[in-house]
């Protein structure tokens, strides 16, 4: 079975009838729906945090710099500004307020000013800024089409690494190539804080780190790595998907199996106190089992003990003491 096509307006309904607020075929009204869609984006933030709830991790590939061992991750909105959007072209003139423009790599290692979102809907979604020179800003694409009046336009400032804030990170690896060869992987472990604050010289050169450590401060992350790296590899940064929220009721998303029958239960326990109503035994047994079968799907299988092969052969019966301290038995 494929994946499921859900939109808000699909999951407030069916949370709306597991609590008997709504008919089957009855209309939601504008205000019930703005409110529960709101509830709906704090449920999944939420569940965002539940490590067991996320069902898969992005892949974000960004860069070391040489002699650098502290980073920052986060691309949070820094404010809007005005300008003539041009269609068929890169450029957003007429810009009057200088914007405070950082640059740092995105998820795929493209160098980036923040992203940009147009209010009229002309700049194409992933726009991000490439500079600013004078009162004219110039994006990655090409507008859509052109703002007969100023557009108001919502701009980011990104950190080191201009992917959104992860909550978490997994183990990654560092991927060194020389001489345009794809070279080896050198695996890094993610550590908490208190096992990095025990690293006694923390700016040790190395050629690539293999310990890296996470603190999500806000509303840039921080990464610090251990040895400092004095090569600029690529870096494949695994991060937990966080569970994105709606902007409308109509806007659609495609949610693994089991996700939408487990959206709706919880949402509709969330939603029954708004409405004065009490969740039934029932609502509560299905919202429960709905989540633990999609936790117990995400849970990481316990991982195998392994031993070199050299370690586990026997002692032969030999006469050959001197080697191993006397005769032997094989194991």
């Amino acid at each position: 079975m494929a994946a499921v096509t859900s939109t808000a307006l699909d999951l407030i309904t069916g949370a709306l009838r597991n609590i008997n607020a709504l008919e089957a075929g009855e209309p939601i009204q504008p205000n019930d729906a703005a409110d529960a869609l709101q509830v709906l984006n704090d449920l999944l933030e939420s569940l965002s945090t539940d490590k067991l709830f996320v069902f898969t991790a992005n892949q974000n590939i960004v860069a070391w710099t040489p002699g650098q061992f502290q980073y920052t991750i986060g691309n949070p909105v820094q404010g809007t500004f005005v300008g003539t959007v041009n269609g068929g072209t890169p450029f957003i003139t007429n810009v009057t307020t200088p914007l405070v423009l950082t640059f740092g790599l995105n998820g795929i290692g493209q160098t980036v000013g923040g992203s940009l979102t147009g209010l009229s809907g002309l700049i194409p979604p992933g726009a991000t800024i490439v500079s600013q020179i004078g009162t004219t800003v110039t994006m990655n694409v090409n507008a859509i089409g052109s703002s007969a009046l100023s557009d108001s336009i919502t701009y980011t400032a990104p950190g080191n690494f201009a992917i959104a804030r992860p909550l978490r990170l997994r183990p990654g690896y560092t991927r060194i190539t020389a001489s345009g060869n794809t070279g080896l992987d050198y695996w890094f472990d993610v550590c908490t804080l208190d096992d990095y604050n025990e690293i006694g010289y923390k700016g040790v050169p190395g050629p690539w780190p293999y310990i890296v450590c996470y603190q999500p401060t806000y509303p840039y992350g921080t990464i610090w790595v251990y040895p400092n790296p004095q090569q600029a590899g690529q870096v494949y940064l695994w991060t937990d998907v966080i569970l994105t929220d709606f902007t409308t009721t109509t806007q659609t998303i495609q949610l693994p199996q089991g996700y939408s029958r487990a959206l709706k239960k919880l949402l509709a326990m969330e939603l029954a106190p708004e409405y004065g109503k009490n969740p039934s035994a029932e609502l509560a047994r299905q919202a429960w089992e709905a989540r633990t079968y999609i936790k117990s799907l995400n849970e990481t299988p316990v991982k195998k003990m392994r031993y070199d092969s050299a370690l586990m052969s026997g002692n032969g019966r030999d006469a050959s003491w001197i080697f191993h301290g006397g005769f032997g038995s094989n194991l």
